[in-house]
């Protein structure tokens, strides 16, 4: 992992949050959700040799060969905010 402290320190901050709230608590459970997928996002684009927002975009392209709608034209028609999200991802994530 890029940053070897980075599991700690979430595992660290649930805690505290699981002794304030609880495990069952909403905030714990919403707090475990978004850090579960931010690590992911962040390990796939800096600690792998896959690229996680490359992958999705190699499957639309391979999907868009059977399905039209997937094509990159109608797909910005048909899905404005998802393509909108992989541009954002695209520009922030990536070098």
């Amino acid at each position: 992992m890029k940053n070897k402290h980075l599991k700690s320190e979430v595992a660290n901050l649930l805690e505290i949050v699981d002794k304030t709230f609880g495990k069952d608590s909403v905030q714990y459970q919403n707090l475990d959700y978004y850090f579960d997928t931010l690590v992911t996002v962040y390990e796939y684009n800096y600690d792998s040799e896959k690229d996680l927002l490359g992958e999705l975009k190699d499957l639309i392209n391979k999907l868009s060969e059977k399905i039209p709608e997937l094509t990159p034209k109608q797909f910005k028609e048909k899905y404005p905010n998802i393509s909108e999200m992989i541009d954002y991802l695209d520009k922030w994530l990536t070098d």
